[in-house]
């Protein structure tokens, strides 16, 4: 696991709690405690922004006085418990469909996070907007497993299969609007783009690169501000 600040510690009814953010975490930074008495410790992950001090304090109150609930929480029955451990098993299916955003492959270390690893199930590298999608899309499969399982008599009961289909699909068609929007920002022009100024206006790329490659090697190196439009007369003057 790659907690990465411990942000809170404290004493509550004999317990001590120890509170850490995960900020490298594939979606967002969230919130881990754990929770320890006598012979035993509970963690608890708090995600998508959802952790409070007094919900905490709270969460830690009710271990250290309830044994009938502090037992549930060890064996992974209570509530919250039941929704993280199905969201851990398929989250790395919905994580999987922002891999065409990765702007490169995680490091050794994150590979061993929790979750599924390697890829974006370990530590994604995502950014900006393309991180943002990744939470909502997350966020919204966590808290329809919410859904689920607060209609179920039990995990066993729950079937995601509906739910992260739905999202995987619905992610996948932003996902591929997003893509070809950054390429379209950043990548280079296309070969049959036509030029609007200068000697060659109203010629393409191509056309240009096949009169005059020595108007494109010149700019190659003189139109520094114009980085699509450079990438795009190199292509062209590859392919001519």
């Amino acid at each position: 696991m790659a907690i990465q600040e411990q942000i809170d510690t404290f004493e509550i009814e004999g317990v001590s709690v120890t509170v850490r953010l995960d900020a490298g975490a594939p979606t967002g930074a969230h919130t881990r405690a754990e929770v320890s008495g006598e012979g035993w410790t509970v963690g608890r992950t708090w995600r998508f922004g959802s952790y409070s001090r007094a919900h905490c304090r709270n969460f830690a109150r009710k271990l250290a006085t309830d044994a009938a609930y502090r037992r549930r929480c060890l064996d992974r029955e209570a509530t919250w418990a039941q929704v993280e451990d199905i969201y851990r098993r398929h989250r790395g299916d919905v994580l999987a469909v922002f891999e065409p955003l990765a702007s490169g492959p995680p490091t050794a270390e994150e590979e061993e996070t929790e979750g599924a690893p390697g890829g974006l199930g370990g530590r994604a590298k995502l950014e900006g907007r393309a991180s943002g999608l990744a939470n909502r899309f997350c966020q919204e499969f966590y808290e329809g497993i919410e859904g689920l399982l607060g209609q179920a008599d039990g995990p066993e009961d729950v079937n995601v299969g509906p739910l992260k289909e739905d999202i995987c699909r619905r992610a996948a068609a932003e996902t591929q609007a997003l893509e070809k929007a950054l390429g379209e920002r950043t990548g280079p022009l296309p070969v049959d783009h036509e030029i609007a100024f200068g000697e060659h206006e109203g010629k393409t790329l191509m056309q240009i690169a096949q009169e005059d490659p020595g108007y494109v090697e010149w700019a190659l190196e003189e139109l520094e501000g114009r980085p699509r439009l450079r990438k795009g007369l190199a292509r062209a003057l590859r392919r001519a």
